[in-house]
């Protein structure tokens, strides 16, 4: 019976923490780090001062907390969207970039705190941005590697390729978040495949293309 009791609390506590990044995820969004105070914070989670300092030591620890899990989740997205393309690459290739654009877009305001609000804040969130962006590149070059192996694809340098294929796919989301468009990032998702399996060398179907893009805005596998 104290073991139920204990784990009962722990869910509580898990809850109420969840709850804070949630709302500070659309606090910190809509008025920039900067912007944000703990007070906001608070007021908008229907909180008291007492609670935030309970989970968080200060804005900059709740920032951190909720930098590292919107990196994670996407990361997570990544993984997700390149570990599934067949031997079909055309087909899977736009899956997989249609898949991880559509989790941005839904996460817009996610996005918003891990691509601007995190930008030149201190060295502490520079030197976390710069692990992000080595471990979604260091993934990508281990999977194009593979691709490379197994697949007639042509890849110069491993290391550059994967660096620009997250740069291409960083400034586009960039464009989309800082234009305040109402447009779904999804819309770019067919220039952003055809260029890259071009880089690729891939001798690709346009049929194939904008059927993996439509696999994926109609929820098929």
């Amino acid at each position: 019976m104290v073991y139920k009791s204990s784990k009962e609390t722990q869910e509580r506590k898990d809850l109420k923490k969840k709850h804070i990044l949630e709302v500070a995820t659309r606090v910190f969004a809509a008025k920039g780090y900067h912007g944000t105070t703990v007070k906001d914070v608070v007021e908008a989670a229907d909180i008291s001062v007492g609670t935030f300092y309970f989970y968080f030591k200060n804005k900059e620890d709740l920032f951190a907390t909720l930098y590292d899990e919107v990196s994670e989740e996407f990361y997570t997205a990544l993984i997700n969207s390149l570990d599934n393309i067949n031997n079909e690459i055309d087909l899977g290739f736009s899956r997989a970039i249609s898949f991880f654009l559509k989790v941005i877009d839904v996460n817009k305001p996610f996005a918003k705190i891990l691509l601007i609000e995190a930008v030149g804040l201190n060295s502490k969130f520079e030197k976390m941005r710069y692990e992000v962006t080595h471990k979604y590149v260091t993934y990508t070059a281990e999977h194009f590697q593979k691709m490379q192996q197994c697949e007639n694809i042509k890849i110069a340098d491993v290391k550059i390729f994967s660096l620009a294929f997250i740069g291409t796919l960083y400034n586009v989301i960039m464009e989309w978040l800082q234009s305040d468009t109402s447009t779904s990032l999804t819309e770019y998702a067919y220039a952003l495949i055809i260029y890259n399996l071009q880089a690729l060398g891939v001798a690709y179907n346009d049929e194939n293309v904008k059927k993996g893009i439509a696999d994926i805005l109609n929820n098929k596998k």
